[in-house]
């Protein structure tokens, strides 16, 4: 496997893709988590996908049985690290690629995608229906949007900051502007109400710009009592709350982009 991108102990720390790519690496190493929002992900997942911000693969790693992966991100140094990360994998094809380029969706028709999937990406672009409406123009008639963004802007602080996020999302605002891009949600759900509390302390009352690695140890080895806990407490209620939102939603024949008037 290709040596990770450098961490703030050898460039600048407030270099924002320098934070970005430390905090890629640091959540590899939250194995559990990340397989939760596989888990969320998974079972609305066709075979041909767009993954929209691959970064170092963290996720791309969980849909390697897939028929083809197709794996983006804007910046070359992710590409050359994902790349060779999957070299040996001919059903995984990693390019570079920004969701918010209008030329970039005639490009990846070739590919036939029947699903987008988006994690903690949408946040960081600036106009983010535009980039939504080039998700629904990638799919085929039918396919499917798997998105998970941070929610809660009461939460926002310095690790968003540190992170280049534009905002983090409450659940109407992301309906709205996925139906804007001509999406029809099928699901739509806060995710991981155990990760609030460090979340907020982290970034509102210590302001720091990294989650501790110490803290994201803890709570790698908690989630498997976070799931449970949280899978039982949505069997009565669909709590309105959570560090993050899980959003599936299709592509219908029937339904085109709705223009902002």
């Amino acid at each position: 496997m290709p040596d990770f991108p450098p961490s703030p102990d050898q460039v600048d720390v407030m270099h924002e893709d320098v934070i970005g790519y430390e905090t890629l690496r640091r959540m590899a190493s939250v194995e559990q988590y990340n397989r939760w929002i596989y888990d969320e992900l998974a079972p609305y997942a066709g075979q041909r996908i767009l993954e929209v911000g691959c970064g170092i693969g963290n996720m791309t790693a969980f849909f390697l049985e897939q028929e083809l992966i197709v794996a983006i991100d804007r910046l070359p140094s992710s590409v050359q690290y994902t790349s060779e990360r999957f070299e040996n994998r001919s059903n995984v094809v990693v390019m570079e690629g920004d969701i918010s380029d209008p030329t970039l969706p005639p490009r990846l028709r070739s590919f036939r995608i029947d699903t987008v999937l988006c994690v903690n990406v949408l946040e960081h672009i600036e106009d983010d229906v535009t980039a939504l409406r080039h998700m629904w123009e990638v799919l085929r008639p039918g396919g499917r949007l798997l998105l998970l963004v941070p929610a809660g802007q009461y939460m926002f602080g310095m690790l968003d900051e540190a992170l280049g996020h534009f905002r983090r999302y409450e659940r109407s605002q992301l309906a709205r502007r996925v139906g804007m891009a001509g999406f029809h949600p099928i699901r739509l759900t806060y995710m991981n109400i155990a990760g609030i509390p460090g979340w907020f302390f982290n970034s509102r009352v210590l302001k720091r710009n990294l989650l501790p690695k110490g803290q994201l140890r803890l709570f790698n080895a908690l989630t498997p009592l976070f799931i449970w806990s949280e899978r039982m407490l949505r069997r009565w209620w669909d709590a309105p709350f959570g560090q993050s939102l899980v959003c599936i939603a299709e592509k219908r024949p029937d339904r085109g982009m709705v223009r902002p008037e």
